[in-house]
């Protein structure tokens, strides 16, 4: 069977040999690979941003997709590494929570612990599992090749609860977990937990900074204004109209960001 496609999303950095190292393994296990560059520039360690990216992606892929995914703190220890089947997509990834954005309103139809010896590199290195045993497992799949010779089927994985926003009596409280291009700080917080009033019924707090109201597009604000509003990735995002609000608010990932329903006094 002719190899299909297959993306790629680590905390590796574009310089040095590692993205290229499990490109290497991968095009040698199953010759023709459509290689998809997601992103290698998530923040090192950081699985809430890589789950972030991952679920950002599942959709706009063409079913029997392949995602390799490689943000790995626990890199050989005894955490898993596992594949799983998602809506028609495989995610070959550590059992480390990084799954947690895509199984946000889906099921796995199968999960797999990646074990099988026959289906990695003769020489396994503990701090490079990414080339050794996931890029292997990955290229098998890509090639057609049945889940099951990867190891032994699984009924459970990793979702850590920190994917997703809390609630109180005043709103909801979540917090950044991915700075784009442009400096627009996305959040955790998904458009369905803000029910049928999204746009006027919500102040955004974060860093002492209060917006009222969510508008539709930044264009509606004037240039430097902070604006909140759900973005493409169907989630609340904080903004500066043709600026940058990671650098003016000095923000980053974990920031905490409140949205507070109209009426609410702050505390």
């Amino acid at each position: 069977m002719a190899a299909g496609i297959l993306t790629l999303t680590t905390d590796f950095g574009s310089e040095g040999p590692y993205v290229a190292a499990m490109k290497g393994v991968i095009l040698g296990l199953a010759p023709g690979t459509q290689l998809v560059d997601v992103s290698h520039a998530i923040a090192p360690q950081n699985i809430a941003e890589g789950s972030f990216v991952l679920a950002g992606i599942v959709d706009f892929f063409p079913s029997g997709t392949v995602h390799l995914a490689v943000i790995d703190p626990g890199v050989g220890t005894d955490r898993r590494l596992i594949a799983a089947e998602v809506g028609g997509h495989y995610f070959v990834l550590p059992d480390n929570g990084l799954i947690g954005g895509v199984l946000r309103g889906r099921d796995p139809s199968g999960i797999w612990e990646i074990g099988n010896p026959a289906l990695r590199r003769p020489v396994v290195s503990p701090t490079f599992h990414g080339r050794d045993i996931l890029a292997p497992a990955a290229a098998h799949l890509a090639r057609g090749g049945d889940p099951a010779k990867l190891g032994p089927s699984l009924t459970n994985v990793v979702l850590p609860s920190s994917l997703e926003p809390a609630e109180d009596a005043a709103g909801i409280v979540g917090e950044v977990v991915f700075l784009d291009s442009f400096g627009n700080l996305i959040t955790n917080i998904p458009r369905d937990r803000l029910g049928s009033s999204e746009n006027s019924g919500w102040s955004v707090e974060i860093l002492g900074r209060s917006i009222d109201g969510l508008v539709r597009t930044y264009g509606e604000r004037p240039p430097g204004s902070l604006v909140g509003l759900i973005g493409s990735s169907d989630r609340v995002e904080v903004a500066v109209v043709n600026g940058d609000a990671a650098r003016s608010l000095q923000a980053g990932r974990g920031t905490p960001v409140r949205l507070r329903r109209s009426g609410e006094a702050g505390s």
